[in-house]
């Protein structure tokens, strides 16, 4: 589940240091034309693209390094991505109980002691290791959305970025897409944006929580990821993760919720949820993603939880703590 989540309900390899602290370049895609609204021309008149073997198919999180995002946002569609030369550990999360669709994670504990030094990171037994490095993987094209899309290696850094003014939407509902980069091909399919009612969901421990939002005209091999992070700002990094299909309605179960609720709170808790297509290669031993997505945050409210960025959202004689609540 990469990603900000733009985030994206699973653990995704980080850009640079993290790929949400990247500054995203966002690509405007253009307007599908008669043909591609049909799903049939990709923008590069290759025709359609055959997408019938998609299946939603996300890297294991012990080799996940990276991927690419075709992501269909507020008003924009952009198309970005990294690949790095390894995982990092932080990122591989110990499921800790499972219900269903859905699992409690738990990020590891990694202490290094004496810390690391430049370009090492903390792995695991305590011990510093390289920090992963982003890859060149030549130039990443895309076909499939309402015009050709190319992406060259940037180094050092090695985000791309779709920068063309192009117009949004990016592709037609429907319509299937194809990533080509070196020793990479993989299929994508054409979502549509997805929708929620609101912007605020309520959670307490002992009750499950019921998420909604609007089913699509035609599923087809996307799936919707759910993402429940109660203490995203404390010490304890937990959360749940469902999977589970594009019906428009899922129940988060009681259990999860009160175990996580349990583990930990901190300030601003958040629902995401992610309608994605999601395939996945492998590039030796590692394993790389393409994700065509659409995503909404939603605020969770916690009764006796009360968030702040500073003393002045607290009820005196409150303070604003470091992990962003009132105490």
């Amino acid at each position: 589940m990469t990603p900000p989540l733009v985030t994206g309900a699973r653990a995704r390899p980080p850009a640079a240091a993290a790929p949400f602290g990247l500054v995203t370049l966002v690509a405007l895609v253009a307007l599908a034309s008669a043909s591609a609204a049909c799903g049939g021309d990709d923008g590069d008149g290759d025709g359609d693209i055959d997408v019938s073997g998609l299946t939603y198919a996300p890297c294991p999180l012990a080799s996940h390094v990276g991927g690419f995002d075709i992501i269909l946002g507020d008003g924009f569609t952009a198309v970005q991505g990294q690949v790095f030369d390894a995982v990092t550990p932080s990122r591989v999360l110990e499921p800790l109980a499972t219900a269903g669709a859905c699992t409690w994670l738990r990020s590891p504990t990694l202490v290094c002691n004496p810390g690391c030094t430049g370009g090492q990171i903390c792995g695991p037994g305590g011990t510093c290791i390289a920090a992963p490095v982003a890859q060149d993987v030549g130039t990443v094209t895309v076909a499939g959305l309402a015009a050709a899309v190319s992406m060259p290696a940037r180094p050092p850094a090695y985000f791309y970025s779709f920068t063309g003014a192009l117009p949004h939407p990016g592709f037609a509902a429907g319509a299937g897409m194809r990533l080509e980069a070196d020793g990479l091909t993989l299929l994508g399919w054409g979502i549509e944006p997805l929708v929620v009612a609101g912007t605020t969901i309520g959670v307490q421990a002992g009750a499950a929580v019921p998420v909604s939002w609007t089913a699509p005209a035609q599923a087809g091999p996307a799936r919707v990821e759910l993402s429940l992070n109660v203490n995203g700002h404390g010490l304890v990094g937990s959360r749940v993760d469902c999977v589970v299909e594009d019906t428009g309605a899922f129940t988060i179960p009681e259990p999860l919720v009160t175990s996580l609720v349990a583990d930990g709170l901190s300030g601003f808790p958040t629902l995401s949820i992610r309608r994605t297509t999601t395939d996945s290669a492998r590039l030796g031993d590692r394993c790389v993603e393409l994700d065509v997505e659409s995503a909404v945050t939603l605020d969770v409210t916690i009764p006796g939880l009360e968030s702040c960025d500073g003393d002045e959202d607290c009820t005196p004689p409150a303070t604003c703590q470091p992990d962003l609540t009132c105490g």
